[in-house]
């Protein structure tokens, strides 16, 4: 029975290996982007109904405190406070009611009216002329509101001089001693806000609208269904309806007048509004159905391009193997002569192997005797570098002890100097005391025998001056050699500091240069240690490779044997390639080529081959790597 062919068993695997995993992946991508896509598309509608709903609570929040603000002035307070107290008439009310119009021609186009309310709801001012004074107000929601103190958004309705929607909004107005004197109400105009949201455009079918609390649209595109239409009691749209009046936020499914859409709903928290965004389904969904469509028709197309790959893949893969098949009858031949050849380089590389391990121990004893002897420099360059650190300290101390001598040198100098000058002092005291004795002997002389006595007291003076004189004299050259003599010593001092300055500098940089020389030793005593430990592993590898050496010459003995049993593997392959048995020879082998291909083996080189050679010369570790030294260091020796 003719078996199957490894070209069909292949273009029959590799398109069903192909077209399995696309199916599926298919499948799973076409869900998933859709799904992504939705929950992208539902996450963008939400998105712009958060964003519109923000925008209609900053424009209601302006609205409540312009309307506020309009509550506060002065001239506000002054008309209600005078109405409550006299009555209508007066310039207050005058003052409001042009305050007011004024406020009305700069929002006309946005609000309706402007009216001033008073304590009991009664309109008694407004901006349009006096059309609405009289008309009560108190029933209203807004100005209830505005009563207990709170300013307020109106429920929506429709105006009866326009037919518009309208809403107002109402802010207290009180006293200076906080008591409710009336409020002041403006009535919006609701199509302003409505032009503004139904301007927005969500795709081609999309647009936004508004909903009050009650569900009835206070906004929408169709104007006709304004203050009309209540979605909560609308079919299919009870569910969206119920969730925008509760104010909450999301995205509901729904039917509107036969058509399926989709809408995402925010709240306007401050009008316990809501605003919804739609869209119909069939546009909200065309990304995903785009992206579907294309899925497929990239997968089909793959799958054509698959199918000819593996055709030709399998084409390709058929004719080399049976180009291989022959070259396997030549190499079971070849593979049992280079079994020979491996099995003598075998044996010659383990005895090579036994004599690199002998001489790596000897190298190993070697550098263990090496590693001592560094070992032992290290220690003896940290005692002296220790022994250079205590020089350095005792020199420091004598250095600072010779500025300290220089100091006392310098002040007793000093103290030379102020002794000198105090010598000067008494010579020109004892110069004075003797002119004063000759003019008492040249007075003594005038006066006659009546003078005598002082004559002899002014000659002693003069003696005693003399004297003074002489021995100020003998006293200032004594004191000026003492002061050449400390000068002298000082200059000497003076050259031994900067001596010893000198000597502690040089004594510095030997201290570094011996840390230096320490530092490398013990890193030359970590180095050769590392080689150490390095040689030992290297022993170890040597050792194996003997055993391994050994185990190999074995195996290329049983190559032999292995050489017949590819001859039956490769009779088996031709069976899987081509479906038939092999013509075989009389040895139970296929029938080989008549040329013999050469085996391409060559015996191996005795030493060792030019890229071992360069790793071992790529490992090699050069003394300045294991000791840097640096010969500006040494500049002094």
């Amino acid at each position: 029975m003719k078996k199957r062919t490894l070209r069909f068993k292949l273009v029959a695997g590799g398109i069903m290996a192909v077209l399995i995993p696309l199916i599926v992946v298919g499948l799973f991508s076409v869900n998933k982007a859709s799904d992504a896509l939705t929950d992208g598309a539902k996450q963008q509608s939400t998105a712009i109904a958060r964003d519109l709903a923000a925008l209609t609570q900053a424009v209601m929040a302006n609205e409540v405190k312009f309307i506020g603000e309009l509550a506060g002035l002065a001239v506000t307070r002054a008309a209600l406070t005078r109405l409550a107290e006299a009555g209508p008439d007066g310039a207050e009310m005058a003052a409001l009611t042009a305050q007011m119009a004024a406020t009305m021609g700069r929002n006309s186009g946005d609000y309706e009216a402007v009216v001033a309310i008073d304590r009991d709801g009664k309109v008694v001012a407004d901006g349009i002329g006096g059309k609405t004074i009289g008309i009560g107000l108190k029933d209203r929601d807004y100005f209830t509101a505005a009563k207990e103190g709170r300013t307020i958004i109106g429920t929506p309705a429709k105006s009866k001089s326009s037919g518009k929607p309208i809403a107002g909004v109402c802010a207290p107005v009180t006293d200076v001693g906080g008591r409710f004197i009336g409020a002041i109400a403006v009535i919006m105009k609701l199509d302003a806000i409505s032009e503004k949201l139904t301007s927005v455009k969500v795709g081609q079918t999309g647009y936004p609208f508004l909903v009050g609390r009650d569900g009835v649209a206070l906004a929408h595109p169709k104007s006709e269904l304004i203050l009309e239409i209540n979605f909560s009691q609308v079919k299919g749209m009870e569910a969206i309806a119920r969730r925008a009046m509760a104010g909450e936020t999301g995205v509901e499914d729904y039917v509107f007048e036969g058509t399926t859409k989709i809408a995402s709903f925010a709240p306007v928290p401050l009008t316990g509004w809501s605003l919804v965004v739609t869209q119909n389904r069939s546009e909200f969904m065309a990304a995903a159905h785009a992206i579907r469509n294309m899925i497929l028709i990239v997968g089909g197309i793959f799958l054509v391009v698959t199918i000819l790959a593996v055709l030709w893949f399998a084409r390709s893969i058929t004719l080399p193997i049976n180009r291989i098949i022959e070259g396997l009858n030549d190499g079971s031949d070849q593979v049992a002569a280079a079994s020979s050849q491996i099995s003598a380089s075998g044996q010659s590389m383990a005895e090579g192997a036994s004599e690199q391990a002998a001489s790596i121990e000897e190298t190993s004893s070697s550098l263990e005797e090496m590693s001592s002897m560094t070992r032992q420099n290290a220690d003896n360059s940290n005692q002296a570098d220790h022994l250079m650190k205590e020089t350095n300290q005792v020199v420091g101390q004598a250095n600072d002890a010779m500025g300290r001598l220089t100091l006392s040198m310098g002040e007793i100098t000093k103290a030379s100097e102020e002794t000198s000058k105090i010598i000067k002092t008494i010579d020109e005291i004892a110069f004075q005391t003797n002119l004063l004795a000759l003019n008492a002997a040249v007075e003594a002389a005038r006066a006659g025998e009546a003078g005598a006595g002082f004559a002899v007291v002014a000659d002693e003076v003069r003696n005693l001056a003399m004297r003074s004189a002489e021995a100020a004299k003998n006293t200032a050259e004594l004191i000026e050699g003492t002061v050449r003599k400390v000068k002298d010593g000082s200059d000497l001092v003076n050259q031994t500091a900067e001596s010893f300055a000198g000597v502690a500098t040089n004594s510095a940089k030997v201290g570094d240069l011996v840390s230096e020389i320490a530092a490398a030793s013990n890193e030359q005593a970590q180095g050769i240690g590392q080689i150490n430990i390095a040689v030992t592993e290297m022993d170890k590898v040597t050792q194996q490779n003997a055993a391994n050496a050994e185990e190999s010459a074995s195996a290329a003995e049983e190559m032999n044997a292995q050489a017949e049993q590819m001859s039956a593997m490769v009779n088996d392959l031709m069976v899987v390639v081509g479906g038939t048995e092999g013509q075989q020879s009389s040895g139970g082998r296929p029938s080989q080529p008549a040329t013999r291909r050469s085996s391409g083996l060559q015996k191996p080189a005795a030493g060792r081959s030019p890229k071992a050679l360069a790793s071992v010369k790529a490992k090699e570790v050069k003394p300045e790597q294991v000791i840097p030294l640096d010969d500006d260091d040494f500049a002094d020796f």
